[in-house]
């Protein structure tokens, strides 16, 4: 990301390797300009798994809320099976 810009929040996803793939996931809500990026960024390799930009703040804290909700289950049908994070 070019430019300033202010982490506004920084969260640490632990996951299973043996069931996801990776350790964990870093979620980050930043701040840049007049905009909002959610960002997911895998926590071994430091690939990024996301990057989402937006000028709503309210859509960009539903998103991480939604991230963040251990409540919630995200499903899709990927090539015949479930996909759940």
């Amino acid at each position: 990301m070019a430019g300033e810009h202010e982490v506004l929040e920084s969260v640490f996803i632990e996951m299973d390797p043996l069931v996801h793939g990776f350790a964990g996931v870093l979620v980050e809500l930043v701040g840049v300009g007049q905009r909002y990026v959610l960002l997911e960024t895998a926590a071994g390799s430091g690939n990024r798994l996301l990057e989402f930009r937006t000028h709503s703040p309210q859509l960009a804290r539903s998103l991480v809320e939604a991230d963040l909700s251990p409540t919630l289950t995200h499903t899709a049908e990927l090539d015949g099976e479930a996909y759940n994070r």
